[in-house]
């Protein structure tokens, strides 16, 4: 305990300053915006790193079941591969329709989720792609089973995701029996369950029913699946 309070004497004022640096630093970033978006996109790169690593490591043990998941995405990409053949077709056979009547409004870049959390009230996770990449900040983010997030934050090679688990997440939602649509918001509860607000009294919604984005804001394109309808209130 004399050592102890021996130490803080000795070096108390250099500990007050520590503190008080690390006080003015917040108040700092948190108040004013320029800083606050420089210290982000810095902390975003460095965290990137780390996460990078340490998922290098953990996908080097785990290359069974990465595998596994990978001869499963490219069974449903054959399968879509076949679905846009067929549709080609169709469209060939169809003087209606001219060569030029179909635009690229999306492109996609593959990622990997170096980092995630679900159990958080506000949920983030980071890719190890960033603007080098092209990527950019509102960019929406998805994977072979639906929706993932829209992106906050980026830096050259890495880039924060706002999780659809995540408060301020509302992704525009439809019910594709019916195409009524709402939005889709997390309540902050269990992560299995979302909640789709403002759909209209008088549409007919039934459990089992499939929730998919709407097309109706420019993040995510129409029907992608996010879920099945569980409960109606």
């Amino acid at each position: 305990m004399q050592n102890l309070i021996y130490l803080f004497i000795r070096y108390g004022g250099f500990i007050l300053f520590l503190f008080l640096e690390g006080v003015s630093f917040y108040f700092v970033v948190q108040y004013n915006q320029k800083q606050k978006e420089i210290y982000v996109s810095s902390a975003n790169s460095w965290v990137g790193i780390v996460y990078d690593k340490y998922d290098r490591v953990a996908r080097f043990w785990n290359l069974s079941s990465v595998n596994d998941s990978l001869a499963k995405e490219n069974a449903s990409l054959r399968a879509q591969i076949r679905n846009a053949q067929f549709e080609a077709t169709i469209r060939r056979d169809t003087n209606s329709i001219k060569k030029d009547s179909f635009i690229q409004q999306y492109t996609f870049q593959e990622a990997v989720i170096i980092n995630n959390s679900i159990n958080q009230a506000n949920n983030y996770l980071t890719i190890n792609r960033g603007s080098n990449s092209g990527l950019k900040y509102g960019m929406g983010v998805i994977s072979s089973n639906g929706i993932v997030g829209i992106i906050r934050s980026i830096s050259p090679n890495f880039s924060l995701v706002m999780s659809i688990l995540h408060n301020q997440t509302k992704i525009s939602a439809a019910v594709s029996s019916n195409n009524y649509f709402g939005s889709l918001v997390w309540k902050g509860a269990d992560p299995r369950y979302m909640n789709l607000d403002a759909i209209p009294k008088h549409a007919t919604v039934h459990i089992g029913d499939t929730v998919q984005t709407s097309g109706y804001s420019n993040i995510f394109p129409k029907g992608l699946p996010i879920g099945l309808v569980e409960k109606v209130k």
